[in-house]
């Protein structure tokens, strides 16, 4: 157990990335206390996810070529990943190390960075699950990415080839193949030029696994305080000292070292202390069906569709249509027509499904992955010292979540001189640091 004597850490957001955080700090005898403006953990970007860890799925958004889809998607309602006018003005300097970032050999880097980390946080969370005994509808289920073009399929082969060479594990089927594999897809086959299998994956509902973890952490000692809003940092010369903090109508103040685990928020707390952090939000919207009655029916494994960025998950028995994204800035109201586009997705891909299902009477929800402006998280000490980061994960929140958290807390016992165990090869905390 911790000193009473001894400085705590403040952790600052209530997501996977802060509960993941207080966990491995408790887990290694630190005063941990973590704060979340919200009334209760996992509100935000970990509420309705995905639901897949997918070490398959590391290439930042900013693939070479996005700058004319992009441009295009300001003149479209319906595009894949949109931009809107009224935002461009708050994503110019962003935008354009976004794109600075998406020439072949720096998007390369940078998912073979993020498949490393991926791959790591996955094998741990699943370890951490099994050794606390974790249920969340968490399951091995592999992951299929299916594509409508023959060009669309080999380009994906070549650029997953290239990360079978780092260890991924993937394999190509003909539509056949993938009717064999998933006898759902027989209905579709005929738009399907093929599929890419990524047996790593594994699928777990976030917000589940989320609040199981909180209470392990309070278990060790982690202090976790909901409707806790951090108004600003603390600071003198340079060094960030503590937060002032607004709870129950009244402001106080903690000492500590801080971490910042609240995604695009982070930013403002940064920019007043002349630390300005590349992370935006990119608006998502998931849909969860009831399918408890036609287990028969299922899907096997979650589909991806990476061209339009859409994804659907079996959760239980619960079916979760994911996907899109939206430069938006703060907002999370519901568009109908992004969420049409969700429903039209899985009547075509599943169509004996979707009609034994009330699609209309899904659960609907907007969330804000925060967004890097070169596709990689932010994982350690800032340039303020006294300060760490665990943000900008974007679409591999959940996926890097526990891993994230451990190589962050490597890197903060290091420099306390505490004695740690190595971190995996070849797996590179330098990739993330906030001064790439």
């Amino acid at each position: 157990m911790y000193s009473p004597m001894e400085q705590p850490i403040v952790i600052i957001g209530g997501g996977l990335m802060g509960v993941s955080t207080l966990y491995e700090l408790a887990a290694q005898g630190r005063r941990a206390i973590l704060l979340e403006a919200e009334t209760a953990l996992g509100l935000g970007a970990s509420f309705a996810n995905g639901g897949v860890l997918h070490p398959s799925l590391p290439d930042p958004w900013n693939n070479p070529g996005i700058g004319g889809p992009l441009l295009r998607s300001l003149f479209s309602r319906t595009a894949a990943m949109k931009l809107h006018w009224r935002h461009l003005p708050a994503l110019t300097t962003w935008g354009m190390t976004f794109l600075r970032h998406s020439t072949a050999d720096k998007h390369w880097q940078a998912s073979r960075a993020n498949y490393h980390l991926a791959a790591f946080a996955t094998e741990e969370t699943k370890a951490l699950s099994a050794r606390l005994q974790l249920t969340y509808d968490n399951r091995p289920s592999g992951m299929m990415k299916v594509y409508r073009s023959a060009r669309g399929l080999k380009q994906a082969a070549a650029f997953a080839r290239r990360l079978h060479g780092e260890g991924l594990q993937v394999e190509s089927l003909s539509p056949d193949q993938m009717v064999a594999r998933d006898p759902q897809l027989a209905d579709a086959a005929t738009q399907l030029a093929g599929a890419l299998v990524f047996d790593g994956d594994y699928i777990g509902d976030a917000r589940a696994f989320l609040l199981a973890l909180a209470q392990q952490g309070e278990k060790l000692g982690g202090d976790i305080r909901c409707g806790a809003r951090v108004t600003r940092l603390l600071h003198h010369r340079g060094t960030v000292t503590g937060v002032e903090v607004s709870e129950n109508g009244a402001l106080s103040q903690i000492d500590a070292q801080v971490v910042l685990c609240n995604g695009h928020q982070a930013d403002q707390l940064t920019r007043p202390l002349g630390l300005k952090l590349p992370v935006r939000p990119a608006k998502g919207y998931s849909i969860t069906l009831d399918a408890s009655h036609v287990p028969d029916l299922m899907p096997h494994h979650p589909i991806v569709d990476a061209e339009k960025h859409i994804s659907i998950t079996p959760l239980g028995n619960r079916l979760r249509l994911l996907g899109t994204a939206e430069f938006n800035g703060d907002d999370t109201s519901l568009n109908q027509t992004r969420l049409d586009t969700l429903r039209q997705f899985f009547r075509q891909l599943y169509p004996t499904l979707a009609s034994q299902l009330d699609i209309e009477a899904g659960d609907c929800w907007a969330g804000l992955r925060p967004m890097s402006a070169d596709g990689k998280p932010f994982i350690g000490a800032s340039p303020l010292d006294g300060l760490w980061l665990n943000v900008g994960h974007g679409h591999l929140g959940w996926t890097m979540a526990v891993g994230s958290a451990k190589l962050l807390t490597h890197q903060m016992l290091n420099a306390s001189g505490q004695e740690t165990t190595p971190l995996p090869s070849p797996l590179d905390p330098t990739a993330f640091s906030a001064s790439r």
